[in-house]
């Protein structure tokens, strides 16, 4: 994978979970240390060509497939408190990002994406989130619901956070808070499947008291995650 921008490249060299291959930029310096990475002087028009944008700020980065947190390794985290967040069938990589850059800020110890249904970790997302992707765990899993199930098992409290006849304010599920919690949140068109709203404890929504009745999903996100936790 080719990443670029100043955070993403520099948070990815700061990072133990990202290996930098090879660091190409077209300023008069780079600007902080390579930590022993080949770095490669070359012109803006190189350096837009090999990141498909002209947004690349001078600067890009070959990082190789990028490191999914297997779901082993989640369910094997021992804390005694731990916070996720899932997302389903979010196809937007700005929403990806801009996502994973919030939970990176309310210190969620994972996020989880769907394989078959929803973008991956792209460029654009690792940018999006100001190389808060090369810190948070991402853990891309074949079967959201079933993974959901295993979380259940773990003894994991599930909150989707969803507009429905029978969700509680986001005001009032502070209290139903336990030391393992979910919050899954749906794509903004889509919302979440009735697979994932069965399996939950908790249907939250967020109040609305202006015309329109939503707000996008990384400001869901915020809300969410910085009222409850």
């Amino acid at each position: 994978m080719i990443i670029y921008g100043i955070n993403p490249v520099r948070e990815c060299l700061a990072s133990s979970r990202v290996r930098v291959a090879t660091i190409y930029f077209s300023t008069k310096k780079l600007g902080f240390e390579s930590r022993g990475v080949p770095v490669f002087r070359k012109s803006r028009e190189f350096i837009g060509k090999l990141t498909g944008t002209s947004s690349h700020q001078g600067i890009a980065a070959e990082i190789g497939d990028f490191p999914y947190e297997p779901e082993r390794n989640i369910l094997a985290l021992n804390k005694s408190q731990l916070n996720l967040v899932m997302l389903d069938r979010v196809n937007d990589p700005h929403n990806l990002g801009a996502v994973i850059r919030v939970c990176d800020g309310a210190g969620i110890d994972a996020v989880i994406i769907g394989e078959r249904f929803g973008t991956g970790v792209t460029p654009t997302a690792f940018k999006t989130s100001a190389g808060a992707a090369a810190h948070v765990p991402i853990v891309r899993s074949q079967s959201l619901a079933g993974f959901t199930e295993q979380l259940l098992k773990a003894d994991f409290r599930i909150f989707s956070v969803e507009n429905g006849v029978e969700a509680i304010s986001l005001a009032d599920s502070g209290k139903h808070l336990s030391f393992r919690n979910l919050f899954i949140f749906g794509s903004e068109g889509e919302g979440i499947s009735r697979a994932l709203l069965r399996k939950s404890h908790y249907v939250v929504t967020i109040p609305m008291r202006g015309h329109v009745n939503s707000l996008n999903l990384s400001t869901s996100v915020a809300v969410t995650l910085y009222k409850l936790l």
